[in-house]
């Protein structure tokens, strides 16, 4: 796997990222791979304004933070741990996503969790997604940016179509990179069933697509 950063603008590297997601973007890298490293990787990107200055863990659009340096962030973390990174990748989605779900749970509308448990696995799954889809359409609308999340059933799984992924904004790679977004589909849906859901990167931005595609079956493992 090789990333470069595209020659082209890429738009959605300009979109402002929410604080409380680079806050535990960083504060879950630096427990993986230390503070040393963390700092040393915040230089090489010149987001040298973040070391001991995280934002905050309120979900709000950050005025000076955005998806651009967060790709960096996944972009770097993949490289630190070549040729693991792809795994590592997914467990930090995971371990980042946590948190976000255990303190605002009532963000993604799972009020109604144990009600929704009783729907079949599939209505599960969808709703998850949905809830994601619709949260974060509502962080943004009062900007001018489209996020264009939208949610298709490919008969035994569902689609999550995005098309200004943060993981890979402004990046260019031969395969598809955005394995954090993996953890972070993982986590969200055990948060809610319980279960395991096999989850593949379809089509990713960073190889020419116009969107990146995830497929998660609607069926656990």
């Amino acid at each position: 796997m090789r990333i470069t950063n595209k020659t082209n603008f890429d738009p959605v590297t300009e979109i402002p990222q929410v604080e409380a997601y680079m806050y535990y973007a960083l504060t879950t890298m630096e427990k993986m791979i230390g503070t040393e490293n963390l700092q040393e990787i915040l230089h090489e990107n010149k987001m040298q304004r973040l070391i001991k200055d995280y934002p905050s863990d309120s979900y709000k659009l950050s005025n000076n933070i955005k998806l651009g340096d967060y790709a960096n962030l996944c972009t770097s973390l993949m490289e630190f741990y070549s040729p693991n990174g792809q795994s590592k990748s997914i467990e930090f989605g995971r371990i980042s996503t946590k948190p976000i779900l255990e303190r605002q749970g009532a963000l993604f509308n799972f009020t109604s969790r144990m009600a929704i448990k009783l729907l079949p696995t599939s209505s599960q799954v969808k709703t998850v997604l949905d809830s994601i889809k619709n949260d974060l359409k509502k962080i943004y609308k009062n900007t001018k940016v489209d996020i264009g999340i939208e949610i298709e059933d490919r008969g035994n799984k569902w689609a999550y179509i995005d098309k200004s992924c943060a993981v890979c904004a402004g990046k260019k790679s031969d395969s598809p990179i955005c394995w954090s977004w993996v953890g972070t589909l993982e986590e969200s849906l055990f948060w809610l069933t319980e279960k395991e859901f096999e989850i593949n990167q379809t089509e990713c931005r960073a190889m020419g697509a116009e969107f990146c595609i995830w497929e998660i079956m609607k069926s656990p493992k």
